[in-house]
């Protein structure tokens, strides 16, 4: 027996969104107050990482115009630690897939998987390593989102200071980081870190970026080093506040249409499901989720499941899909083996979720609590169980699109589409 479904419109978060980039580029830029000295006839390193930000495109190809209309000569880098399966090739794979190639930014595209040991840090003696291609440049520019990081939470997580630490640290970076946050927390290694490449790096200015709680772009922030600490902070606060939630904190079983590493770094975000599974690292508080199942693996992420392992069900079609090697290696290298896990593996989706709610400890199926949602980054519009929706309906910020319904499946036992829409509107 499967609980009826209520697709709904969950709209407790922040939806402002940044409407003019280019003005809001433009402004930044001019805010930083430049010499004509700092970029003209220089080679400017554009540091890019491996998420799917919104308008990345946009970001750095105005990013690579300024510094020609400086007088300067753009490269792109990529930045991103191990993924990429930790090669040149997977790196630059990773920003075609994103629209960071030489023929959309008008720079060329370098990427390089070697790294060298630049030194230790003053305070506790942390091993720093660095890409061979900063050697190149003369000066260096750094473009990352500030986000929630999905295995820990501090002051800052995800931004500028990680791309530094973890992006151009490269595959062996990314693995002595992860190596001492076990024992010191990832906030205190990165940042320790981050400050020891700054020191080293002809860093010229940071474009951080924030995205609302849909993954729209609402603010371009440009900043030089010195002030790359506070801003991530403030930033980070803001992002918080405003974030999106699951609208209940006690559910017996959610259902995830898809994960991937374009969604989340962990496949799927941590923050979202209530699960993290790194060791020293405290789970979330809320929500809690009985049962997790995941029901598809995105193509942008090129076999890479990790965080496959926060889900309690799969599917083999799924399972099909995974390429156990950079799964592996990404595990490995975010110390976080746990999410590398292959979960229990049903025949199909009916299957799957039938499991899940079998072993939910539901002692009234009617009453079941269930969520649907098509990713982690996408849950303004899902499906709840009717019986879920009866505590919701009071919310002024719920609002029902569709149902309730029967769960539908095909006669292979795959489950239809979702309604889902665009959540914000």
């Amino acid at each position: 027996m499967f609980p009826h479904m209520v697709l709904i419109h969950n709209q407790e978060y922040n939806s402002q969104r940044l409407e003019d980039v280019e003005k809001e580029f433009e402004k930044g830029f001019e805010s930083l107050r430049l010499s004509a000295e700092e970029i003209r006839g220089k080679k400017i390193g554009i540091a890019v990482g491996s998420r799917g930000i919104d308008r990345i495109q946009q970001i750095v190809r105005m990013t690579v115009e300024a510094v020609k209309a400086a007088g300067g000569k753009p490269f792109i880098f990529g930045a991103m630690g191990s993924h990429g399966n930790g090669t040149a090739q997977g790196q630059r794979e990773i920003l075609a897939s994103l629209g960071v190639t030489e023929e959309e930014t008008g720079a060329p595209v370098l990427c390089s998987a070697q790294t060298a040991l630049w030194g230790a840090t003053g305070q506790h003696g942390y091993k720093v390593y660095g890409n061979e291609l900063c050697d190149r440049f003369d000066a260096i520019i750094l473009v990352n989102r500030v986000k929630m990081h999905t295995d820990f939470e501090d002051v800052t997580e995800s931004g500028v200071l990680k791309l530094m630490a973890i992006g151009i640290g490269g595959p062996a970076g990314c693995q002595n980081v992860h190596t001492l946050a076990l024992k010191d927390g990832y906030g205190t290694v990165i940042r320790e870190t981050a400050a020891f490449m700054m020191e080293k790096l002809p860093v010229l200015f940071g474009v951080l970026l924030t995205e609302n709680a849909v993954h729209e772009l609402d603010g371009i922030y440009m900043e030089k080093p010195e002030k790359f600490l506070e801003t991530e902070k403030r930033l980070l606060e803001n992002v918080k506040r405003g974030r999106m939630k699951l609208p209940s904190d006690s559910i017996d079983v959610l259902i995830v249409d898809e994960m991937g590493k374009n969604i989340s770094g962990s496949g799927m975000d941590t923050k979202v499901i209530g699960r993290v599974y790194v060791t020293g690292q405290a789970e979330p508080k809320d929500p809690r989720a009985s049962r997790v199942v995941v029901l598809g693996l995105t193509e942008e992420s090129h076999g890479n499941a990790i965080g496959i392992g926060l889900a309690d069900f799969s599917t083999r079609e799924v399972l099909d899909k995974i390429d156990f090697a950079a799964t592996a290696k990404n595990a490995v290298a975010s110390m976080a083996p746990a999410q590398g896990k292959i979960p229990c593996i049903l025949e199909n989706d009916r299957e799957a979720i039938r499991a899940a709610l079998d072993t939910a400890a539901i002692e009234d199926m009617e009453k079941a609590r269930v969520v649907r949602i098509q990713n982690t980054n996408q849950i303004a519009r899902l499906y709840v169980s009717e019986a879920l929706y009866e505590e919701l309906r009071e919310n002024p910020k719920i609002q029902v699109m569709e149902g309730p319904a029967p769960m539908a499946f095909d006669g292979q036992g795959k489950m239809a589409p979702g309604h889902y829409g665009k959540g914000e509107e």
